[in-house]
């Protein structure tokens, strides 16, 4: 069999092994590489409707307006200790805050400065003028978030201010020194059900592995999430999964959680608030990790505990439990299950578990990406996967590259390239029916121990 590097740009002339394939499957065996997670959040500062990129601590002040540890986002708070990314969906709008930086004179309008965004944060903005110390002929209009400086134009005229990524300034009258004018009126406004289903359709063309809705009750909006999942999954061949609370789904692309942690500072968060760590942990494992026996991070107890019967009951029902340790004192997860319940022959019990679909999701995401990006590089050089023996021999040999590496990873077990993998021309002879056989490794949570005494 051919093989070879297979460079960006360049389409090897002869059927082979490409190696993108193989990076493609190392990728995923790769633990901790994931995490990318949405979720859509009310906030106080940021862009409304509209995905905000949450990776470092910087990203907090910069695009949210607030600290790390500032209440309005504990949920990203939650999600981060786990995923590498939290994509944040801003649903409310709010009302901008505004303040008067110099009065209107003869022929002058006020000059105004306004938030750039709605929410509260506006209301911590302050506007300070002084007289320039190089040119007095000149001002400095300086932008404040609290005490934080974040902007400094030097102008002769209001009309010279440029907006900045704070506030908007407005107006010609004339400048003059102030001890600063902090702005007022900024609210967070409040948040419908519509506004939930722009974050789903705006979702459709974000990249992400998970995707939590951390909402209490609205039913309506649950089955609609439910679907929503269904219909990427299904429809769209967009293997992503859907965390919710409090809501029986009867889905492997679902998790539903039924109770919450109680964390180290005392605060008892709900289930739907707990959905935000279960996606952002949900969205890090990769093919190797179970999340069963994974330890929530500053977690002291569970609300509410369940004891032995009731929680054997819940996991029948397909729930996904937090579990407390009176011994360590420690919060983990009782069993890393998805909403699941009623089994069929194409779908058995190893379907609920979320470990299986991962890995299940993941080969059909990774080969229908990498095919994709195949099929592209060839177009890119005049060429075509043709629709014949030699085609079904490039998908064959790109197609065993990527699992054979899942098997010698240990993510897949009992393959066999020779009978696992079938590829037919379909009845209009321009493209391939493609058929793989696939035995995920399933994690190890019962350990059974037989004591003989002697």
């Amino acid at each position: 069999m051919n093989s070879g590097t297979f460079t960006e740009g360049v389409a090897k002339e002869r059927a082979g092994i490409y190696f993108r394939f193989k990076s493609a499957a190392q990728s995923r065996l790769a633990a901790g590489t994931l995490g990318r997670v949405a979720l859509p959040l009310s906030l106080s500062w940021g862009q409304a409707k509209s995905f905000l990129e949450i990776e470092s601590e910087e990203d907090f002040k910069a695009k949210l307006g607030v600290d790390l540890e500032d209440p309005s986002v504990l949920l990203i708070r939650e999600a981060k200790k786990e995923s590498q990314i939290v994509l944040v969906y801003r649903l409310n709008t709010g009302t901008a805050a505004t303040g008067t930086v110099a009065p209107a004179g003869t022929n002058t309008t006020a000059v105004t400065a306004t938030a750039l965004h709605g929410g509260l944060v506006g209301n911590t903005i302050r506007i300070v003028v002084q007289v320039n110390v190089l040119d007095a002929a000149k001002w400095d209009v300086s932008t404040y978030l609290g005490t934080e400086l974040k902007d400094r134009q030097t102008v002769a005229t209001a009309a010279e201010l440029k907006a900045n990524e704070w506030v908007t300034f407005a107006g010609t009258a004339a400048l003059a020194a102030n001890a600063g004018v902090t702005l007022t009126g900024g609210a967070d406004g409040t948040v419908t059900n519509l506004d939930y289903t722009d974050f789903m359709t705006a979702a459709e063309s974000e990249f992400f592995h998970t995707i939590g809705l951390p909402v209490e009750t609205a039913d309506d909006l649950k089955v609609t999430f439910v679907s929503f999942i269904k219909r990427l999954r299904e429809e769209q061949g967009r293997k992503v999964r859907g965390v919710l609370a409090n809501h029986a789904s009867d889905y492997e692309g679902i998790t539903n959680v039924t109770n919450g942690a109680v964390l180290a500072t005392g605060q008892t968060l709900t289930p739907a608030q707990t959905v935000a760590w279960v996606a952002g942990a949900s969205a890090k494992a990769s093919m190797f990790q179970s999340l069963t026996f994974v330890q929530y991070e500053e977690a002291v107890d569970v609300s509410p505990r369940y004891d032995n019967d009731e929680t054997i009951f819940r996991l029948k029902n397909g729930e996904f439990m937090l579990t407390f340790d009176a011994e360590s004192k420690t919060v983990s997860v009782e069993k890393d299950i998805n909403s699941l319940v009623t089994l069929t022959a194409e779908k058995d019990s190893r379907f609920q578990k979320n470990k299986i679909i991962r890995i299940l999701d993941g080969i059909q995401n990774d080969l229908k990406s990498e095919i994709t990006a195949l099929i592209k590089e060839k177009k890119a050089a005049g060429q075509d996967i043709p629709a014949n023996g030699d085609g079904m021999q490039i998908i064959r040999t790109a197609v065993t590259l990527y699992l054979t590496t899942l098997l010698e990873g240990g993510a897949l077990t009992n393959y066999d390239p020779s009978t696992d993998i079938q590829i037919a021309l379909n009845t209009d002879e321009d493209g391939f029916y493609i058929n793989i056989g696939a035995q995920p490794v399933d994690a190890a949570e019962k350990f059974y121990f037989g004591v003989e005494v002697r």
